[in-house]
């Protein structure tokens, strides 16, 4: 069944306005599935967890990318100092304890999968309740954090989709279109391409979290 014409609207709106995914928008870079890419989108999520907001996290990311320890191997090796000299520059409210997080996630990912976190898909077998499972194992990795994560993961990896947090949902709802991932899948982003999932639910995520509804709500008038 086609879109209807306010539906169609509201997803063309949300898309103008944010078009590149969640971690492009906010933290300045587009994930890929290469090592370098995946393991950037896990560092997001981590310092994106539950006690942290979200634009001292964002901060706190861009910081990383600045710095270089935005790939397994250099933040491994880190001085935990240096990296929370550099969230601490940054403005991320807890610089010690997103250091430790961030280097033992690093010392993780490269003695036990190797230095590639897409190892943790081939881990995985498929099954997005053991997906879980090894996230909750990463050090700082809590539930708001594998949100982020899942929220672009799902582009690369089947288990994670479709995947829709509860900041979408609720901008979903709002909004008048599906709050379920599977309906948002089928009917709005036709279940054509993972990247349109993911970057409809990273859209509506910033529009909850910027307060951006009466600018959308404009758009389909």
């Amino acid at each position: 069944m086609p879109m209807d014409p306010r539906t169609k609207q509201t997803v063309r709106a949300l898309l103008d306005r944010y078009p590149s995914g969640y971690a492009t928008e906010e933290a300045g870079f587009t994930v890929t599935d290469s090592p370098t890419g995946i393991f950037r989108l896990l560092c997001l999520g981590i310092l994106a967890d539950d006690s942290t907001p979200s634009e001292g996290a964002m901060a706190g990311m861009r910081a990383m990318l600045r710095r270089g320890f935005d790939a397994v191997a250099p933040l491994a090796e880190a001085d935990e100092r240096e990296v929370g000299d550099a969230l601490a520059r940054a403005g991320h409210p807890d610089p010690e304890y997103g250091a430790r997080n961030l280097c033992a996630a690093a010392r993780l990912v490269r003695d036990r999968w190797n230095g590639d976190v897409n190892a943790i898909h081939r881990e995985d077998g498929g099954d997005a309740r053991k997906l879980d499972a090894l996230l909750g194992e990463i050090p700082g990795m809590d539930e708001a954090g594998r949100a982020v994560f899942l929220r672009e993961a799902q582009i690369f990896w089947p288990e994670a989709g479709p995947f829709l947090d509860a900041h979408a949902a609720r901008a979903a709802r709002r909004l008048g279109l599906p709050d379920r991932a599977d309906t948002l899948l089928t009917d709005v982003a036709r279940g054509e391409r993972e990247e349109e999932l993911s970057w409809l639910v990273g859209a509506l995520a910033l529009v909850d979290a910027h307060d951006e509804y009466g600018e959308i709500e404009a758009a389909v008038r």
